[in-house]
């Protein structure tokens, strides 16, 4: 079944949207086909739109309009709450993709540790169709 929020881990930990624990506090992630290629064959062909650098108190802020500020408060004070992103996936060729292009796994695993470009992510839960 699709949703627009599967339960995402996310190891990008240079994004501003990255919290410990391995979540993401972006209200919304969009997963696209790496801009080198139009299809991807592998988890290394995807990315996440959604990356933004973590580098000064400005791109923080530059980052708060795709923030969810209530989940972050959520899990932060309430014991085994997970931050929930929705998450939208234009790689419509990967087993999970689902037509309005959403994701009908029940988890993502996005990477990326010290990554500094948005090609340095990857969906680690793709799986070519």
């Amino acid at each position: 079944m699709a949703s627009a929020n599967p339960l995402v881990k996310c190891t990008v930990d240079q994004c501003t949207h990255y919290m410990p624990g391995d979540q993401c506090m972006a209200a919304k992630i969009s997963i696209y086909n790496d801009e080198t290629s139009s299809k991807s064959s592998a988890s290394a062909d995807t990315l996440c739109k959604s990356f933004h650098p973590r580098k000064t108190v400005g791109d923080m802020v530059g980052a708060l309009h795709n923030s969810n500020i209530g989940g972050m408060v959520s899990a932060t004070f309430l014991s085994g709450t997970q931050v929930t992103p929705s998450v939208e996936c234009f790689v419509s060729n990967c087993k999970h993709w689902h037509h309005s292009n959403l994701c009908d796994a029940a988890r993502i695993d996005v990477t990326g540790a010290n990554a500094s470009l948005n090609q340095d992510t990857d969906c680690q839960t793709f799986e070519p169709k």
